[in-house]
Formats: C-alpha cells, structure tokens, sequence
C-alpha cells in the first residue's frame, strides 16, 4: 500500500475531528464574511485577507470551490474533503494566529477537535504504514467481505481505530517475543483481553511480525526494528490516547502536516 503521507525529520501530524456544529455556529459566520479577519495580522496582503480571497489567491493549487465549501457547511451531514479542510484550517490557523496561538480551546470551539499528534520520525510510519500495511496484507484478507482502506482520501474514525487497535496488539506480541518483563503490565494496562473475540486480529499481527522476523528487510524495517527495539513500549500509550479522544465519534478523520 502507498499512502500518502509525506515524513518529514522533526516535524509531527495532528489528528482531527470536526464538530459540525461549531465550525456552523462559529468557523461558518468568518468564512462567509468578506472583510477582513477581526483579528488581522499585520503586514498580511489584504488581497487575499478574507477566506474567498485567500481561496482565489491559492486557487492554482488547490481548486478548492469557496461556493461548494460554504453551500456544504449550511448542510446538516457533510463531509468535507481533504482539500478542502486543508483550506479551512491553513487560513484560520495564518490569519487568526495572534488569537488562539495553537490555544486548542480556540481550535475546538470553531469545529476542529484535536486527536492526538505524531511525530513523523517513527509515530506516523508505524501506524500509516507498518500498521496500515498489516491491516491491508494480514488482516482484511481474512475477513469474508475483503474492503479495502481508503486513506489515501479520507481516513474514517473506524479505520483509524482498527490501524490503532492492530498496533497496540503487535506492540504487545513484539514484547512477548522480546520477553520483556513489562508484559503482564501491559496485558492490563492496555486491555489486551479486549482483543480475545477478534481472532483475526490475533492471527495477523502474529503473521506480520514472523514475516518480518523471517526476512528483516521486508515490511518497514526501520520501522518494525524501532518496535521490537523497545518502540512497543510506549507507541501503545500513544493509541490508546488517540482511543480516548475519539471518544465514540464516528466519522472522518483529518490531517494537518507541521514541519
């Protein structure tokens, strides 16, 4: 699987929910409004200072329609495209700047709702790519109706959990083979039992980490020698936070690239 997330040395991905609701009552009325931000940057072309312009001015990439966004927005279940989240969030995030400066309370009360971040050295590969590529080549083979992940567009909560929960199981098996001492705390801490009914989740993690063991240039092997290296003592902290603040939404998931 190729999917498209581009690493970058030191910089980290944010995972994001929407709230609909808000980015209506309170991202909608900014967007739709043609003068200048409240909260205006100095120096800033005013050209493309409002969110129709700043589309215009970035229109030779992005193709993203300001119409289709705003008509979108007034729609009780919409879904927004990844461009066009990307739109919605660079021009909030430049031109509002002075005002929240990364204030999460500011993020979330426009509709962008913070999941977690992963650093790009080692966090998103192992679940963008060494997990994503289990789930694709070890797992959904197994299952009677084969679907295939769509995260090269729109990554959903469900799939994010299943990547999530893959992750969290083969961390576990890589330090029962490593004999970590840790194992039967992190059997508790993570809820291993959890995983008991899913047999299938059970049978792929294990033949994804003999397939690497068995050839050690294949699959990630940067990757999966972090994990077996001692990665797969904190990567499953950092899914279950992302569990935690999915917290029971269903729906798609976005990302915002930091260098």
């Amino acid at each position: 699987m190729n999917v498209s997330i581009e690493v970058i040395m030191g910089g980290f991905i944010e995972l994001y929910r929407l709230d609909k609701a808000k980015i209506r009552e309170n991202l909608y009325p900014k967007i739709s409004d043609t003068g200048l931000p409240e909260v205006f940057v100095a120096g800033i072309d005013k050209n493309f200072g409002n969110f129709h312009s700043f589309l215009n001015h970035q229109n030779t990439i992005s193709k993203v329609s300001y119409e289709k966004i705003l008509a979108k927005l007034q729609q009780e279940n919409y879904t927004l495209e990844n461009q066009e989240f990307t739109m919605l969030f660079e021009w909030f995030t430049w031109y509002y700047q002075n005002d929240h400066q990364e204030d999460e309370k500011i993020f979330a009360h426009h509709g962008f709702i913070s999941i977690w971040h992963l650093t790009t050295r080692y966090e998103v590969p192992l679940l963008f790519s060494v997990a994503a590529t289990g789930v694709e080549e070890f797992y959904i083979p197994l299952l009677d109706n084969a679907p295939k992940l769509t995260i090269d567009s729109i990554l959903s909560s469900d799939e994010l959990l299943l990547m999530v929960d893959y992750l969290i199981l083969l961390s576990f098996k890589a330090a029962v083979f490593k004999e970590s001492p840790d194992v039967e705390e992190m059997r508790k801490s993570f809820n291993i039992a959890q995983f008991e009914p899913h047999i299938n989740l059970h049978i792929s993690t294990e033949k994804h980490l003999d397939t690497y063991l068995q050839n050690t240039d294949y699959l990630y092997h940067d990757e999966m020698k972090h994990l077996l290296d001692g990665g797969y003592e904190y990567i499953p902290d950092i899914m279950m936070n992302i569990k935690e603040n999915l917290d029971g939404y269903q729906g798609p998931v976005y990302l915002d690239h930091h260098n």
